[in-house]
């Protein structure tokens, strides 16, 4: 049985762990407002801890540079984008409606999150290593979708590498490009995309009479 003094210490620990948690995530949204509205480079550190109400020393507890941050935000994003995917795509079965779904999703999780996707398109010559990262994540995923198609009947049988690669990279190129047209809706955007890609990949289901 773990002692009186034992508890309080781990009771002290979990304050910390959530407090600094916390501030990590304050000190991420206020980067995330001031980077969409100034700019990467216009941006200073003091600007984004007075954002979050805290001490530009606090801020180098959680962050060693201002790059380390922006790094982080687009990191988490993607990986967000990639769960509501994942969960989107297991309520399906079907390979095909598992792609249609799963782009859907995409687009969907892009409006939400403009302001992160713009700082990253806007900036890719910086972050060249940080997009090819993050398209990795999603390349996967695309690979191992099509590999399943393919297995199902659904798909064509082109070589599932070069077929994620295509993927992820038309739907990175149009998603950065739409995030500058307003005047395209979220329903036209997703169903162009998603006739392109099935259109492109998979088998003609045949008619029985």
């Amino acid at each position: 049985m773990p002692s009186r003094t034992a508890a309080a210490e781990s009771l002290s620990g979990s304050r910390q762990d959530r407090r600094r948690a916390r501030t990590r995530g304050e000190l991420l949204a206020a980067a995330k407002r001031l980077l969409a509205s100034k700019g990467l480079h216009a941006t200073k550190i003091a600007d984004i801890a007075a954002a979050a109400d805290v001490g530009t020393g606090t801020f180098y507890l959680h962050f060693p540079t201002k790059q380390a941050l922006f790094s982080d935000l687009v990191r988490e994003t993607a990986l967000r984008a990639r769960d509501e995917i994942d969960q989107a795509k297991a309520t399906v079965a079907d390979p095909r409606e598992q792609a249609r779904v799963a782009t859907a999703t995409f687009f969907r999780f892009a409006d939400r999150n403009r302001d992160v996707f713009k700082i990253l398109f806007g900036h890719s010559a910086h972050f060249n290593e940080l997009l090819r990262e993050v398209h990795q994540l999603f390349i996967v995923d695309a690979e191992e979708n099509h590999t399943r198609g393919i297995a199902a009947g659904a798909f064509k049988p082109f070589r599932s590498t070069i077929v994620a690669q295509a993927i992820v990279g038309l739907l990175s190129q149009v998603v950065s490009w739409w995030l500058e047209h307003d005047d395209i809706g979220i329903e036209e955007i997703t169903d162009t995309v998603t006739r392109i890609l099935q259109e492109g990949i998979a088998v003609k289901e045949t008619i029985h009479e």
